[in-house]
C-alpha cells in the first residue's frame, strides 16, 4: 500500500474548498509541500489508514489547537485528537487534521472510535462571505451529490466521488461542510476506509459534532457582512 499524501489544504481560494498538498508561509499564503502522509493500520481494519502521523505513545494528545493568530480554535469530537504534524497556521488561514486519539497515542489514551480523518480548512477573513450550500460544494468538488443537509448554519454534502483521494483504500463517497465562523469560511471533510460503513453511519455526525466543537471553543466573532449585502449569521 502507499503511503497517503500529507498536509491536505485549502488552495488560494478557500471558496473552492479544493484540497491539495499546501503548506503555510510566514504570511499566510498557502503554498505546494512535498511531504508525506505515514500510513499505518487502524485497530479493527485490514490496513485502513487511520492517521496521519505514526502512532506514538509518548507523545502528548492534543485536543485543541489555536489557528490563525488565535481567531480560530479547532477541536474534534469525542475521541478524536489534533494530528499535530498536519497542523499549518499562517495570520489569515489555516489546516488541521483529526484523528482517533487512541490511533494517535498508540492505544495508549482514548476511547476507540471510527478510524477516520476529518480534515478542517480555515479561510481568510472576507468583507464579504457567502456561505455555500451543499449544492455548490458538489460543483465545486465536481462530484455527484448524494445527499444534502442544512442545520444550525451547517452546510453538509454527501458526495459520491473523491472520498478516496486522501489514502489508498479510501470509500470514494464521503461527507464534506461549510459554515461561516464570523467573516470566515471554514471547510470541513471526513474520510474513512472503504466498506467501513463509517462515512454511512456516522460522517454526518461527526462533522456536526467538529462544526459544534470549533463553534463554542473559538472566540465570539462579529457578524459577517453577506455576499448579498446585508448580515450574515453569526456561525
Amino acid at each position: 500500500m502507499q503511503s497517503p499524501r500529507a498536509y491536505l489544504c485549502a488552495g488560494a481560494a478557500i471558496a473552492a474548498l479544493s484540497l491539495a498538498g499546501c503548506e503555510v508561509t510566514p504570511d499566510g499564503d498557502l503554498v505546494p509541500n512535498r511531504g508525506f502522509l505515514a500510513g499505518f493500520n487502524s485497530p479493527g481494519s485490514e490496513g485502513g489508514n487511520a492517521a496521519l502521523a505514526q502512532p506514538d505513545a509518548s507523545r502528548a494528545l492534543v485536543e485543541a489547537v489555536e489557528i490563525a493568530g488565535g481567531d480560530v480554535i479547532v477541536a474534534g469530537p469525542f475521541g478524536y485528537c489534533v494530528d499535530p504534524t498536519t497542523v499549518k497556521s499562517g495570520r489569515s488561514r489555516g489546516f488541521v487534521v483529526l484523528a482517533s486519539c487512541n490511533i494517535l497515542s498508540n492505544g495508549a489514551a482514548g476511547s476507540a472510535v471510527p478510524p477516520a480523518l476529518i480534515t478542517v480548512t480555515v479561510g481568510p477573513k472576507e468583507q464579504r462571505v457567502a456561505q455555500p450550500d451543499a449544492a455548490t460544494l458538489a460543483q465545486l468538488a465536481e462530484a455527484p451529490l448524494l445527499e444534502a443537509r442544512d442545520q444550525d448554519g451547517l452546510a453538509l454534502a454527501y458526495l459520491g466521488t473523491g472520498g478516496d483521494a486522501l489514502f489508498d483504500g479510501g470509500d470514494p463517497s464521503y461527507w464534506r461542510g461549510a459554515f461561516l465562523l464570523g467573516n470566515r469560511l471554514i471547510g470541513l471533510a471526513i474520510y474513512a476506509p472503504a466498506e467501513s460503513g463509517i462515512e454511512d453511519r456516522d460522517g454526518a455526525r461527526l462533522l456536526q459534532e467538529t462544526f459544534a466543537k470549533i463553534r463554542d471553543a473559538s472566540p465570539d466573532p462579529a457578524r459577517p457582512v453577506s455576499a448579498g449585502g446585508g448580515e450574515g449569521s453569526n456561525g
